[in-house]
């Protein structure tokens, strides 16, 4: 094979590992809908530990699932929630570790009737932005 032909293979098969890479990232980076089980149920339950220990003094849960829930965060994604959450509690903001607040809003999702999935709920700010909120369709 001469230089011409190896550079022009060489060249079509970067090409390839390229897209390829960039197909990878783009899956791994799309958002995904609550809906399809972003939480553990342990970590829902680790959640509702947290809740009742740090936010019961001032929130009662009963206010967190159905249509209030839904008119407050449907079409957006979950790192608004996350925002709001992380800024609690009200006299001590972003006091807990930010697994904590993960696990506070699968306890959310939870009682929201959002099913749980296989993989926990990262906590982590960025990561939230790959959520999206919408209604479980019946």
């Amino acid at each position: 094979m001469t230089a011409r032909v190896l550079g022009s293979v060489a060249t079509g098969v970067a090409g390839v590992v390229l897209v390829s890479a960039l197909a990878v990232s783009a899956s791994a980076q799309a958002p995904k809908s609550i809906t399809a089980g972003v939480y553990t149920q342990a970590q829902a339950d680790r959640g509702k530990e947290t809740f009742s220990k740090n936010c019961l003094d001032c929130h009662e849960a009963d206010r967190f699932p159905g249509p209030a829930f839904m008119a407050a965060w449907n079409g957006k994604a979950l790192s608004s929630l996350w925002d709001k959450v992380n800024s609690m509690p009200e006299d001590n903001p972003g006091s807990l570790k930010p697994q904590e607040y993960a696990d506070v809003i699968a306890f959310f999702l939870n009682i929201g009737q959002f099913p749980a999935g296989a993989a926990e709920l990262p906590g982590d700010a960025a990561a939230m932005k790959g959520y999206w909120v919408e209604p479980v369709k019946k």
